[in-house]
């Protein structure tokens, strides 16, 4: 009786926190991909399937709803080529553009079929169509026609069709007596029904077609069309076999920029630049779509028809639903506007992205914001100050005093201002203290905000700028000190000193403004280089300041660290490796990875980006490894790691790589200085709930010790920063019963304590 009202009263206390709303289970990860890239669209039903370049989505006409698909959730790959639905089996072929297939089974289940991907045949290997009858679906690669068995799950055929050996092959088709593919070096045919056609020698090129790339190829209205890729601008033609002969079709509506051809609910789409052409069974022309909402202009990658709508794959807006060019529904999940996270920023719950590159001239989705879970529609190109398209967005930096305030630099296009995700200003060297180059550019490297709320810019030479919270500038140059450099990274250690890191010269510019901007004649500068203090490797990447105020350098050649950085300006101090034991071994840490960014978490520990090796996380001093993602191991989207930040709060990891951003729910968070915030989740533990259990708002350091309500101890354990962890069991392995368990939570001194309540249901 005493139990069942313990029990009662805690459920109606229990505490419920809206900032955790969107938690996931620590040890679990979240995909954060963009879904406006549409590439292909089938479908199923009343089930819309639409293919963007990184992942699926699927739309319910019945209730609206959408579902994604994803690395992370069932999809065995990442970059989808294709998509397309099998009547027969109602199976969804999935596939990639370097050759892996997913089957989509009917209950959603999703089998893996590498054969392609891991096939030792030298060649391209991605699938660019394909073309099902019946159960098989005949795959366009660049090894040949690949058949598939969509029943039995695996390959049935190959047919390479020339005798040079693989061919790209880009579509497939079939009328009354032929099989045909359309290749880069023309239109190859041979007898469908001929029991060999993977000798090359059974088929033979059309010769009226020539030698020539072509895209597309259908049968339709007992008609064959193949679509003439030129090389030249707005130089395409369709071509079609009529009574015997190839002839243009028909020049008058011929879009110039052809990019594939279907054939959908009886009626023949013609793909092409920024248009759809749509004819009927008997070949008359019956309508031009181009327009999205008569506003923006189309940018289809492929269409499909059922009675009442088109449903088009648009590589802006994802999946378009149109009953005409006046009426277009726009249906997309929400997510960034970009795969790549080059540079990132994240305070609270603001997380800013941008995806350029040095010298890349990137210039299409250049930022991307997510502000409370949700992520924001932000434009897709951006004007500099003078009116031209920016490009190049590395850098990014919130303001810790107004989250709604960030910076974006650009390499070449100057710093950018948002206020409440509006472009406010543009700086450039017209007016601000920021240098043009000899072309007349701007350029921005990296950004850092210092204790006093200022704002520290670089640019790819040797100098530094600042700018106040009341726009005031300064600028500051080393001459003499190096010339030239690109700029990889900026900090601010805890004296306020700024450390920039110049990628290629190997060498660390640190620099002591003394806290009087107006005096330059108390400021201090000392250059680190690889001779003097260690800096080891060719290529300096990234920098980072742990909790204890320690400088960790990540090269080309591993980590170092600075353990007295404070005495940098007083003395020779040295950027000192990490050993470690390995097999019996003494090893340098990571001496062989080259490092892209590096990121503390709230226990200290480090959190280490490779170009080729994934995610390491090391213990607080480096010598332990902890974890170590990799795609093989994690839905992880590339090995290739560009940036790595962390929601201290809630204890989420952010990986930018070059084929998307992820996130992975970590074990610590950043320590409180009491106990005002202790939250416990999930609260209650419902009968269906395996996973970590975890206590946040902890000071560092602190002894948690679970008991039952008679006071006997179940579990203990210590924080990682400011959160602790428990499996739910007691310290036996056991699951704990049904019941009330009460959480004592004390300092490491003892003086601050507090005490929490967690339910069990079985």
């Amino acid at each position: 009786m005493v139990l069942r009202y313990i029990i009662t009263l805690l459920i109606g206390i229990i505490f419920i926190d809206n900032s955790a709303a969107q938690d996931i289970p620590i040890g679990t990860w979240r995909d954060h991909l963009p879904y406006s890239d549409g590439v292909s669209v089938t479908k199923n039903g009343n089930l819309v399937y639409c293919a963007a370049n990184s992942a699926i989505f699927i739309y319910d006409e019945e209730d609206s709803s959408i579902e994604k698909l994803n690395l992370v959730n069932g999809l065995s790959d990442i970059g989808i080529n294709k998509i397309k639905h099998v009547p027969s089996n109602n199976r969804v072929v999935v596939a990639y553009k370097n050759g892996n297939l997913d089957i989509i089974l009917e209950d959603k289940t999703i089998y893996n079929l590498s054969f392609i991907k891991n096939s030792s045949s030298i060649g391209n290997k991605t699938i660019n169509h394909i073309e099902v009858v019946n159960e098989f679906a005949y795959l366009s690669t660049g090894l040949g026609i690949i058949v598939l068995n969509t029943d039995k799950l695996e390959i049935a055929d190959t047919y390479n069709y020339t005798s040079s050996g693989n061919i790209i092959t880009n579509a497939v088709t079939f009328d009354n007596v032929n099989i045909y593919a359309a290749s880069d070096n023309g239109v190859y045919f041979a007898d469908k029904n001929s029991l060999n056609l993977s000798d090359f020698n059974t088929w033979n090129i059309i010769p009226e077609l020539g030698n020539l790339k072509y895209n597309g190829i259908v049968f339709f209205g007992n008609q064959l069309f193949a679509s003439y890729d030129d090389p030249a601008w707005q130089a395409d033609t369709l071509f079609t076999k009529n009574a015997g002969v190839w002839e243009k079709f028909p020049a008058t509506f011929t879009p110039k920029n052809i990019t594939g051809l279907s054939i959908s609910n009886n009626r023949l789409i013609e793909i092409a630049d920024q248009t759809l052409m749509i004819y009927d069974n008997l070949l008359n022309f019956i309508e031009q779509i181009w327009y999205i909402n008569s506003q923006s202009n189309l940018n289809a990658s492929e269409a499909i028809i059922d009675d009442n709508n088109y449903w088009i794959a648009d590589g802006n807006y994802g999946l378009l639903k149109k009953s005409d060019n006046f009426n277009t529904e726009i249906i997309l999940p929400n997510g960034p506007s970009n795969s790549s996270a080059f540079n990132m920023d994240l305070i609270e719950e603001e997380l800013w992205s941008v995806s350029g590159a040095y010298n890349s001239f990137k210039t299409a989705n250049l930022v991307s914001h997510k502000s409370e879970g949700n992520w924001i529609d932000m434009p897709i190109n951006i004007s500099d100050a003078n009116g031209n398209t920016a490009f190049d967005m590395i850098a990014v930096a919130i303001n810790p005093n107004n989250p709604s305030n960030a910076y974006i630099g650009s390499w070449g296009s100057g710093l950018y201002e948002y206020n409440n995700n509006q472009i406010t200003a543009i700086y450039n060297a017209q007016n601000s203290s920021l240098d043009s180059t000899f072309f007349g550019s701007t350029i921005v490297a990296s950004l850092a905000f210092d204790e006093n709320n200022n704002l520290w810019i670089t640019s790819s030479s040797s100098q530094i700028n600042m700018k106040t919270p009341s726009n005031t500038w300064y600028k500051f140059s080393f001459p003499g000190l190096i010339s030239g450099g690109i700029t990889s990274t900026l900090i601010i250690d805890d004296n306020n000193r700024k450390w920039i890191g110049l990628k290629d010269r190997k060498s660390i510019i640190v620099f002591d403004d003394n806290e009087t901007l107006d005096n330059p004649n108390d400021d201090q500068t000392i250059l680190l280089t690889q001779t003097t203090n260690e800096i080891p490797g060719v290529n300096l990447n990234s920098m980072a300041k742990d909790l204890d105020g320690e400088i960790w350098i990540g090269t080309d050649e591993g980590i170092a660290v600075f353990y007295n950085p404070s005495e940098v300006l007083n003395q020779t101090i040295k950027a000192e490796r990490i050993y470690i034991q390995q097999d019996g071994q003494t090893q340098i840490l990571l001496e062989r990875e080259v490092i892209t960014t590096i990121a503390i978490d709230g226990a200290n520990r480090k959190w280490i980006g490779t170009q080729t090796s994934g995610v390491f996380l090391m213990s607080e001093d480096g010598t332990e490894e902890v974890e170590h993602f990799t795609t093989e191991n994690s839905p992880l989207f590339s090995n290739n790691i560009l940036d790595i930040v962390i929601n201290h709060k809630t204890g989420e990891i952010f990986f930018g790589t070059e084929k998307g951003l992820v996130s992975y729910k970590g074990t610590a968070t950043e320590a409180d200085d009491d106990f005002n915030d202790v939250f416990v989740y999930p609260n209650p533990v419902r009968e269906d709930y395996t996973g970590t259990i975890a206590i946040r708002g902890l000071v560092e350091d602190t002894d948690v010790r679970i008991t039952d309500v008679s006071g006997n101890i179940v579990y203990q354990t210590k924080s990682l920063g400011g959160q602790a962890i428990w499996d739910g069991n007691d310290m036996h392995g056991n699951r704990v019963q049904t019941g009330v368990y009460l959480l004592f939570n004390a300092s490491q001194g003892g003086d601050k304590k507090y005490a929490a309540k967690i339910l069990f249901i079985h």
